[in-house]
Parts: structure tokens; sequence; C-alpha cells
């Protein structure tokens, strides 16, 4: 019985190691990464049926978008964004996600701003926000990719 439990011990050691060498080589090191350089494509919409839909890739590719007229960049980490249809701005519920592919930095954040409370943007525009908190405060950034949706 000894040599039984001995065999199937050495059995699942092996697998065990044999599983812990694989996560290692698949673990991505963010700390080494450099951003994703990415071709230049003509501006285009989304394929998508959000009503407003905005792609902001930091320069690496061109901007796609839906029913947005103007973006601008008024100042580090505040983006506006201009909807060219009309929205309710006091009953709309905007989505924002970082695109990682585009950014740079590993502990990154970017959040609509209530435009109807105070704003950074002219009128009517919506407004997006960025940080980067890597060096452990939270700062403004200028690093970060994102995607704008409202359905």
């Amino acid at each position: 019985m000894k040599s039984l439990t001995g065999i199937v011990s050495i059995a699942l050691a092996t697998v065990l190691a044999c599983s812990a060498l694989s996560f290692a080589e698949e673990t991505y090191n963010a700390a080494g990464a450099e951003p994703a350089v990415q071709t230049h494509a003509p501006e285009t919409a989304f394929a998508t049926n959000a009503k407003v839909a905005y792609f902001y890739s930091r320069g690496f590719d061109a901007a796609r978008y839906k029913n947005v007229s103007a973006f601008s960049n008024p100042s580090t980490g505040i983006y506006c964004i201009t909807p060219s249809v009309s929205l309710n701005l006091a009953k709309i519920y905007p989505m924002v996600s970082i695109e990682w592919g585009a950014s740079t930095g590993s502990a990154l954040l970017a959040y609509w701003r209530d435009t109807n409370s105070s704003t950074n943007c002219p009128a009517g525009a919506l407004e997006v926000q960025t940080y980067d908190f890597n060096s452990g405060t939270i700062e403004a950034s200028g690093n970060v990719a994102f995607d704008l949706i409202i359905e």
C-alpha cells in the first residue's frame, strides 16, 4: 500500500510541477511591456447598434466613431465627445472601458463624468476622464485608450 501511495504522490507532484511551469511561461510581464504599434486606418463608424460610440486610441489607430461631431482633449486626462444626435444627458448611461492594447501601464482607470452637475467640456458634450495609479498615487493620464458607448 505504501508503494501505491508513493507512486500516486510522485505522479501528482509531476503533474503539479508541469502545470506550474506552463503557467509561468504564459504569465504576462506588464512592467516591461511596450504599447502596441497599430497601423492607421481610414476613419470609419463602429459596426454597432449603439446610439453613440467613440474609440480613442492615443494616435495608434484612426479614431472610430458613430454619431460624433466633435472630439477634444482640453487637458491631460480630460476628453470631450460631442454627439451629433440628440441625447437627453440627464437620462443616459454611457459605458466606458479601457482599451489595453493602445494604453500604457497596468493600473488604469477611465470613466465618464456626469456633465449635468459640472464639466470641463462644452455644453452638450460627454466627458471622459482617464487616470493612472501605477506610481501609487492617482494622476490624470493621457496614456489611457478607451471606448465610449451609449446604447
